[in-house]
């Protein structure tokens, strides 16, 4: 995630290479984030220190120990972003002085190439002026919404894994049109623009993804014999199950976590 975001951050300009300091436990890791030529360090607390907004992209099993770690250099003015399934915001806050300004975000991986689905929640000290920093700081690579923490978990589920899911889809659409005799680039360049195109068709018209199918299938037609094949099959439970099981998944986790 802290990849991901730094790279987006960067190409969005936004935020120059300079102003950007990362830290990791190791070297082999902070290579991969010096290619951005960003500051890099294996002290946690001088990012801190250096930082406005820290983003913290551990697993959450680590949690314990770095909040423990970085506590010292937490200041009033330091906003500490979570996005780590199933760490609450009341457990990162117990963690930190009283005064720590804490944030937990939800994101996608397509956030590296700014078009991510973005998702946040605050704590009990973020101002307006902080809620507007960090708004803009998640609106430079995505769509961003702030929602309640509640909501977080379903969005886990939802955005937070779906590119998984689309690739899973758009796999199996290549795989088809390579049966028919397409090529492998061809099929797949298709594939991903129809997914796109239809992704925006309902972002851009605002109407519900259900009235867009129906313009799509004729009476009697070619499309609408595909959507029965696909309804038989039970694609719409499989999603709304793969959804669930996200959830599920990440509910277990936060229980690990408590």
């Amino acid at each position: 995630s802290t990849q991901s975001t730094g790279k987006g951050l960067l190409s969005s300009g936004a935020v120059t290479p300079s102003r950007i300091y990362a830290s990791s436990r190791t070297e082999v890791s902070l290579q991969k984030l010096k290619v951005f030529g960003v500051n890099t360090c294996l002290d946690n607390l001088w990012t801190v220190k250096n930082s406005n907004i820290t983003v913290l992209a551990v697993k959450p099993i680590s949690f314990p120990k770095i909040l423990s770690e970085i506590a010292p250099a937490v200041g009033p003015n330091n906003v500490i972003v979570s996005v780590a399934a199933g760490v609450t915001i009341d457990s990162i806050q117990n963690r930190l002085p009283h005064h720590a300004k804490v944030v937990r975000a939800m994101l996608n991986t397509a956030v590296q190439i700014r078009d991510g689905a973005i998702c946040y929640s605050t704590g009990k000290n973020i101002a307006d002026a902080d809620q507007e920093l960090v708004h803009r700081f998640f609106s430079s690579v995505g769509l961003t919404l702030e929602g309640e923490e509640k909501h977080l978990e379903a969005v886990v589920g939802l955005s937070g894994s779906a590119p998984a899911y689309f690739y899973l889809i758009l796999e199996a659409l290549s795989d088809a049109g390579v049966r028919h005799g397409l090529s492998r680039d061809v099929a797949t360049r298709h594939a991903s623009q129809a997914m796109l195109g239809a992704a925006r068709m309902v972002l851009e018209s605002g109407r519900h993804p259900g009235e867009l199918k129906d313009e799509v299938c004729a009476p009697g037609g070619v499309t609408i014999n595909a959507i029965y094949s696909m309804e038989k099959a039970g694609v719409r439970a499989a999603m709304m199950d793969a959804v669930d099981s996200c959830i599920k998944r990440n509910y277990e986790l936060a229980r690990l976590n408590e």
